[in-house]
């Protein structure tokens, strides 16, 4: 079986790009909802001394929200999979379906 590039994938429109990229942009999205956190948590701390009940707000609401935004994310990225699998399904390009093209 001939391996095919990234490029050539791209280049190609004979097949979607779009699920082999899901998983690099979800980890991406993780990073970024992580970066987010770390600095919602510093910000809530460097409040603590000035205004400890804002900062116990901020480290509460950073918690909330970076856990939503998680699995937000989790739910978009598994959404955009059933779409590309149902899409192979009906339209019979997944060898497992054993549906010919």
């Amino acid at each position: 079986m001939k391996r095919v590039s990234m490029l050539n994938k791209f280049l190609s429109l004979d097949e979607f790009v779009t699920p082999s990229l899901i998983k690099p942009l979800y980890l991406l999205g993780l990073a970024l909802i992580g970066l987010s956190a770390v600095l919602g948590v510093l910000g809530s701390l460097a409040l603590l001394i000035s205004a400890p009940g804002a900062a116990l707000f901020g480290l509460l609401s950073t918690v909330i929200w970076s856990t939503m935004a998680a699995i937000g994310l989790r739910i978009f990225v598994e959404l955009y999979q059933a779409v590309f699998r149902l899409h192979d399904r009906f339209v019979g390009g997944h060898p497992k379906d054993g549906i010919p093209e």
